[in-house]
């Protein structure tokens, strides 16, 4: 091997000085930091890991993991500024260990420090978190999920339909009493709209709450205030005869133009046929019928058909189902009155509930009154029509609900 060239030599001398007058200065920045420390050399312990601040109920949970660092004995819990805090000792096991510190607070947000120490006072770096606590402000907010219909399908089964719900509910609970009289409790998701209480007792009503989260999150649930729900109930056979369709004719004729069956009227609804029908007719395989005479001729005026009956207190709905109609000027009044008779049409007065039809209106579909009873009364319900020529009108049921209360 060569010897080294006297140039060599000197540069190599001149590099070992650099390196050590850069190690030197790199020491003495990184101890720079003890003249504030009183010579002290800074000491960190662990940090709690994985950290949440969870919403509660008047309360926040502060939870997280302590993962290293064995000589960890306390965790120092800071909010409102440093002006509230509190001290956890620790007990550190062999392996991972988990946190879960409730903190009572007043509703509201809060931002939290979490500092460890060990025996002689160290800490850790400081961890933040911010939660909320909810309360009576939040409670008072929820609402249940809303129903759109409780309607009984036959004795003892009712099928409950429900609007959507809030993203934040977890699920809708409904309370009833079965068959057996024993209380069950069917819980229903958010995504459910639909459920059918298949063993419900007869007559009875249910009750209902929707829970909610208020974060995902949330080690808390939140309930709105329960709500008592009737059952809506066709009641029609009960009360009505010949309604539902096909509607029965009620004469001994055979041609096209008859009389309801079950149903008074007056002699202004019989124009057809010489007097003898009229009121109904085999159209749409039997129907309630008013029409002009013979199509061109004088129409109905002040033409009546109804039933009469007494319901209990409660309150009800009478549905009435247009079939076909057209031609030109006509009045039609689907009234439920007290009483055994409806009034004229010229002077209908006070009404439990009524539907008034016209060309300009919209006398098709179906058309719901809803009334309701303080005591056991006597009621007339039906049609009081005029018509002018080329005028042809035709209903195809009428039903009776006992109306759901507890909205």
């Amino acid at each position: 091997m060569k010897p080294l060239k006297r140039n060599s030599m000197k540069n190599l001398i001149g590099v070992f000085v650099v390196l050590l007058l850069v190690a030197a200065a790199a020491c003495t920045d990184m101890d720079d930091y003890l003249k504030y420390t009183g010579g002290k050399e800074l000491i960190y312990t662990g940090k709690v890991d994985s950290a949440h601040a969870r919403a509660g109920s008047n309360r926040v949970v502060i939870t997280g993991l302590l993962i290293s660092d064995p000589k960890i004995v306390n965790l120092k819990v800071y909010w409102n500024t440093r002006q509230d805090s509190l001290i956890l000792p620790i007990e550190r096991s062999a392996g991972v260990d988990s946190l879960a510190i409730p903190i009572a607070l007043p509703e509201g947000r809060y931002n939290f420090e979490l500092i460890t120490y060990d025996a002689v006072g160290n800490a850790s770096v400081t961890v933040f978190e911010s939660g909320s606590s909810y309360g009576m402000t939040y409670q008072e907010s929820l609402i249940n999920r809303p129903i759109k219909a409780a309607e009984a399908r036959g004795l003892n089964e009712v099928q409950v339909d429900m609007y959507n719900s809030d993203e934040t509910a977890l699920f809708t609970e409904i309370i009833y009493t079965n068959v057996a009289d024993e209380v069950k409790v069917l819980r229903i998701p958010s995504d459910v709209e639909s459920v059918t209480l298949a063993d419900i007792k007869n007559q009875t009503k249910f009750s209902y709450q929707t829970y909610y989260l208020p974060e995902e999150t949330a080690v808390d649930t939140f309930k709105a205030v329960p709500q008592i729900i009737g059952v809506s109930q066709d009641i029609t056979t009960t009360y009505l005869k010949n309604s539902i369709r096909p509607i029965q004719r009620g004469d001994a004729g055979t041609g096209k133009w008859g009389t309801p069956k079950d149903w008074l009227f007056n002699s202004n609804i019989t124009n057809q046929d010489g007097g003898t029908g009229g009121g109904w007719s085999w159209d749409d395989s039997g129907v309630f019928h008013f029409e002009t005479e013979h199509w061109d001729g004088a129409g109905v005026s002040n033409g009546k058909v109804w039933q009469t009956f007494t319901l209990p207190a409660g309150t009800y709905t009478i549905s009435y189902e247009t079939g076909n109609y057209g031609g030109g000027q006509y009045d039609v009044y689907e009234l439920v009155v007290a009483g055994t008779e409806l009034p004229d049409i010229d002077n209908i007065g006070t009404t439990l509930a009524s539907f008034h039809g016209t060309p300009g209106g919209s006398l098709g579909g179906t058309h719901n009154l809803t009334f309701t009873l303080d005591e056991p009364t006597e009621i007339a319900t039906g049609w009081v029509v005029n018509t002018g020529q080329n005028v042809y009108l035709q209903f195809r049921s009428v039903k009776l609900v006992v109306a759901s209360s507890g909205f």
